[in-house]
């Protein structure tokens, strides 16, 4: 009895160790729409902001052939967009979400929370980290680092590394005018790369890529993103992004996120009023815009700080886009 309930304890501490050794999974999931698909226009709204009010959920924006092929979005990548839907079973009708590497079923409701829930507060085997590095306008190149965190049973894997634009501002078809996380290139195969997982605890797997930016993107807003998965079931693994603003070749000006045009945007969230700094101009648009894609505010900024005062409108979250002679900067604004 004895011997049982110390060979029963040892078990639960052994398991509860190897459990402890696992990192938190990242979610991401990958959204297949349409820019002339009005029922996409529908539905988008709701889900980004169900989006963005989630933690850790990665999100890329694929845009088939069907059932708009003369969606601008889809031809300007159009056999891995094609390729990446069908990897999924999912063509033939927009939008489609895929979380985690499970679809999602056409009828579920996209603005629910509930949607995201089964694969939110999860742990992993494996990290992932990528280095980016950019080279003036031209050109990007990405190393991705996979860590063995914890032992396990996984068997054949597959990496999926992407280069996305966090921001595109086109109108479509159906009216929708900011595009987020658009699907640009795949640095893989569009379904993955094979990838071995170190056996060893604490042993890393190394991939590096580059590539050559493309007239069609600002350069400025493309980042990589990495979704590592089993082969056969297509189960998240790990998934991983960084922001475009990491690894910009800089000579002595900051290339933090809020400053990357040349700009400084703060508080975030904001109550009554938003300041926004012009660091390298004397003028500026600042524009402030719905998910929805509703223009609510624009004025010129003619100071090199600005105090905007925000605290007519309604408790949501909004885009606030600043335009200067040196770039364009887009921002989530959360307004309490």
């Amino acid at each position: 009895m004895n011997n049982t309930f110390t060979i029963s304890a040892i078990a639960i501490l052994i398991s509860s160790q190897i459990a402890f050794s696992q990192v938190p999974k990242k979610a991401v999931v990958e959204h297949f729409t349409n820019t002339n698909c009005s029922i996409c226009a529908t539905r988008n709204p709701g889900f980004y902001t169900n989006l963005n009010a989630q933690t850790d959920v990665l999100h890329l924006a694929i845009h088939p052939s069907s059932p708009y092929p003369n969606c601008l979005l889809h031809q300007q990548n159009a056999t891995a967009n094609d390729a990446r839907t069908n990897y999924y079973g999912v063509y033939g009708g927009t939008p489609r979400l895929v979380i985690n590497g499970t679809v999602i079923s056409a009828s579920a409701n996209y603005s629910s929370s509930t949607i995201f829930t089964p694969y939110i507060g999860l742990t992993s085997t494996a990290s992932i980290r990528i280095e980016q590095e950019k080279f003036a306008t031209d050109s990007i190149r990405t190393t991705i680092i996979i860590k063995t965190e914890a032992t396990n049973t996984l068997g054949a894997l597959t990496l999926f590394v992407a280069l996305a634009e966090d921001t595109v501002f086109y109108s479509g078809g159906n009216g929708e005018p900011l595009h987020f996380d658009v699907f640009r290139k795949s640095l893989t195969n569009t379904t993955g790369d094979a990838v071995t997982l170190p056996a060893t605890v604490g042993d890393s797997v190394v991939f590096a890529f580059s590539s050559l930016a493309n007239p069609i993107w600002n350069f400025s807003r493309i980042y990589t993103l990495a979704i590592l998965q089993e082969t056969t079931s297509k189960n998240l693994v790990q998934t991983e992004a960084v922001p475009a603003s990491a690894g910009v070749a800089t000579t002595g000006i900051s290339s933090s996120p809020l400053e990357w045009a040349g700009v400084r945007i703060f508080p975030n969230p904001a109550d009554k009023f938003i300041t926004i700094q012009l660091v390298e101009s004397e003028s500026a648009t600042v524009s402030l815009i719905t998910l929805e894609g509703k223009l609510v505010m624009q004025k010129a900024l003619t100071q090199l700080e600005n105090r905007i005062d925000i605290s007519a409108f309604p408790k949501a979250t909004y885009i606030l886009s600043v335009n200067t002679d040196k770039g364009e900067y887009s921002q989530i604004i959360n307004k309490q």
